[in-house]
């Protein structure tokens, strides 16, 4: 499967499974989340096959706005290492998670959707678990 359709298929799956139900940040529910964030997000396969691993790792500023601009590299072992850069929206879901949606530029593969959902652990720590079909997929993002 292409990467880049890997990528989209992802963003759509993430999509659908929790919804994007995601409130603008505001100031009153933004306050500990916005700022910058250091995330590392990957797909590890059921599979065991290291062609099949995704990993992405930025640099994400969540602005109290509801917008976000994120920076940082893509890797996998048929591509290698790629830089990419993105923006959109955040906002929190009625559960208290924190959904991100928005674009990506892949500078191989040019612009396609991003999206991810995390759970605040603490005032420090935001994480994600979850399975797909083939993947499970782990998100976790730093202060």
């Amino acid at each position: 499967m292409h990467l880049l359709s890997l990528a989209r298929n992802l963003a759509v799956a993430v999509l659908i499974t929790v919804g994007f139900a995601a409130s603008p940040a505001s100031a009153q529910n933004s306050g500990d989340i916005a700022g910058q964030w250091y995330c590392k997000y990957s797909m590890e396969p059921f599979s065991g096959n290291a062609m099949d691993k995704h990993y992405w790792e930025f640099q994400i500023n969540l602005v109290p706005n509801g917008s976000y601009q994120m920076q940082g590299f893509y890797y996998n072992p048929v591509v290698g290492q790629i830089p990419v850069q993105g923006d959109g929206q955040w906002g929190t879901n009625q559960d208290g998670s924190i959904s991100v949606k928005g674009r990506l530029l892949r500078q191989d593969a040019g612009w396609g959707p991003f999206a991810f959902v995390v759970l605040v652990a603490d005032a420090r720590n935001l994480y994600f678990q979850s399975r797909g079909n083939t993947h499970i997929t782990n998100t976790s993002c730093q202060r």
